[in-house]
């Protein structure tokens, strides 16, 4: 089997889980949450830079006896419980809300170490009581074992005439301001050069319709990165769970539209190497830098 087969095997493996699916023991005992297939014949160095070539950088998840300890952290039973006695050597790769391994399992009853592909859902792709929200996600990602940032959100509500999303307010609560990956700058309520901003922008500035009929919109600047990149809220919806978010590369681009909250979408950027403002594409594993250590 070439690596063009594997490929093809892996994304059939990758289509198999979709949000929130939680397959039942495919891989045998103790496999609860994960998909697992072997590979046939080839060579581990070819298609790990074939997916490499795909999906991008990947991360040494087991080497000489070391296994990645993030893998507790996967959905479901431990994975690194699973594979600490039987993977020789492994990569990963997330790829939007699913996680992807693919090296050696040790043969059973002594014989060769067997070329095989693991993949789960990511934290995101949990739904139901026990799921996470996508900024408990994004600690997860990113590492972050930070202070809580309580934030007297009347008060600024109050100063800004507008009601704040859920969504961003646990965000701005989890981390503070600051920048994920040392590129993408989080803003938070009162904070020196990263405060929330209201911009007023002109109809004709949005890719396709205009997304009001008022002769001036009002959007709200809640991240943004060194390179011009801004990141807003349309605020028109008298319900700030739904206002989408809208982005543009620099202040000549026109405003793109996304249907999904701000820690959805800062989660995308980090783990998606399809998204429009990727981080996947640039980075192996990601982090959160506070706004007062970065000074």
């Amino acid at each position: 089997m070439d690596s063009t087969a594997h490929l093809d095997v892996i994304e059939d493996l990758l289509a198999r889980l979709v949000p929130g699916d939680l397959p039942d023991q495919e891989g045998g005992p103790g496999l609860q949450g994960y998909h697992l297939v072997d590979l046939a014949t080839g060579e581990l160095n070819a298609v790990v830079a074939a997916l490499r070539s795909r999906f991008g950088p990947s991360r040494t998840v087991a080497l000489d006896g070391f296994v990645d300890p993030s893998l507790w952290r996967l959905p479901g039973p431990p994975l690194a419980d699973v594979l600490a006695d039987r993977v020789v050597e492994m990569y990963g790769w997330t790829v939007g809300r699913r996680w992807l391994g693919v090296g050696l399992f040790k043969g059973v009853g002594g014989t060769a170490p067997q070329l095989t592909a693991v993949a789960a859902p990511t934290l995101a792709g949990r739904t139901g009581a026990t799921a996470l929200s996508w900024a408990e996600e994004l600690a997860v990602l990113t590492g972050w074992q930070g202070p809580r940032r309580p934030v007297d959100w009347e008060s600024v509500e109050r100063k800004l005439g507008l009601r704040l999303p859920r969504d961003y307010k646990l965000l701005a609560e989890t981390f503070g301001a600051g920048t994920f990956d040392d590129n993408l700058e989080l803003c938070a309520p009162g904070a020196k050069y990263l405060d929330l901003e209201l911009i007023t922008t002109d109809p004709t500035e949005f890719f396709g319709p205009a997304p009001s009929s008022r002769p001036s919109i009002r959007l709200l600047q809640w991240a943004m990165t060194s390179s011009e990149h801004s990141f807003c809220w349309l605020v028109e919806d008298p319900d700030p769970d739904e206002w989408p978010v809208f982005a543009r590369s620099d202040n000549w681009e026109p405003w793109t539209r996304f249907g999904c909250s701000s820690a959805e979408f800062v989660h995308r950027m980090l783990t998606d190497l399809q998204h429009p403002y990727s981080l996947a594409r640039h980075f192996e594993s990601h982090w959160f830098t506070p706004a007062e250590q970065a000074e």
